[in-house]
């Protein structure tokens, strides 16, 4: 399956993201919207996409954000709180606008709510910790 019109596919380069990729965005630096393809390896034996795989797709999306707001600046991911409000499944396209809520001088907050055809399966609020700072 191709990605959704105007996405394009995002040059993932942590050796961990390449084990669950592709992903896909749209939009300029600072403004991008995400997508994600739900696989059936990405899924758990319930069929439904596993939670830690969602999780992951937070980190890798929201540190995209991060990167795009603070220059690709080196940064690790210090807290994530994520709430799961509903399944997907294979086959599923998953989106998020990444929202940069704070930015001190060694900090970055970020949320996003992660949905599918509109509806909201997960929101998570992260701190970014920018190294060096």
């Amino acid at each position: 399956m191709s990605a959704p019109q105007g996405f394009s596919e995002i040059r993932l380069i942590d050796p961990f993201e390449l084990h669950v990729g592709p992903a896909y965005a749209q939009g300029g630096k600072g403004a991008r919207r995400y997508a994600f393809l739900v696989r059936p390896h990405h899924c758990n034996m319930r069929g439904v996409v596993h939670g830690g795989m969602l999780m992951t797709l937070a980190d890798m999306t929201l540190g995209q954000a991060v990167w795009d707001a603070t220059d690709n600046a080196a940064c690790v991911t210090l807290n994530m709180q994520t709430q799961f409000l509903k399944s997907a499944n294979a086959g599923d396209w998953i989106e998020v606008v990444p929202d940069l809520t704070r930015r001190t001088r060694g900090f970055v907050f970020m949320r996003g709510d992660f949905t599918v055809g509109g509806e909201t399966i997960m929101t998570v609020q992260s701190v970014w910790k920018l190294l060096g700072e």
